[in-house]
């Protein structure tokens, strides 16, 4: 099991308290962008009358995929301020739209580096 802390929505919200401009993104199916080792594929396994499917994608409905996920997604955005990730959420402050421009890029770059896509209509 997977225990990684999930931040509690109060605490997100505390730290939003100097910003002035904000963007939020959205994951594309979240948790089904991560990819899972052949243990945690053959414990997914979904079986069907047409047969037995190892699933190598992590899936809504397992117990540790939250705290998966969550940790995935707070070493991506790592140390870029004013980024606050809840999940497939990504909220993003500034002080102007300069620098919200800057941080925004930064998250950006960092999700095509690490493979993540995100929504395309938010």
């Amino acid at each position: 099991k997977h225990a990684y802390p999930i931040p509690a929505v109060n605490q997100l919200l505390a730290s939003l308290s100097g910003g002035k401009v904000f963007a939020k993104l959205d994951l594309a199916q979240a948790f089904q962008q991560l990819t899972v080792d052949d243990a945690t594929a053959e414990a997914q396994t979904i079986i069907t009358h047409r047969g037995a499917f190892r699933v190598k994608r992590l899936q809504f409905g397992i117990s540790a995929a939250p705290g998966i996920f969550q940790n995935v997604i707070d070493k991506t955005v790592a140390g870029i301020q004013g980024v606050l990730p809840y999940f497939d959420d990504i909220l993003i402050a500034a002080s102007d739209e300069k620098e919200l421009a800057n941080r925004l890029e930064t998250v950006l770059h960092r999700f095509a580096k690490a493979g993540l896509r995100l929504k395309a209509d938010k």
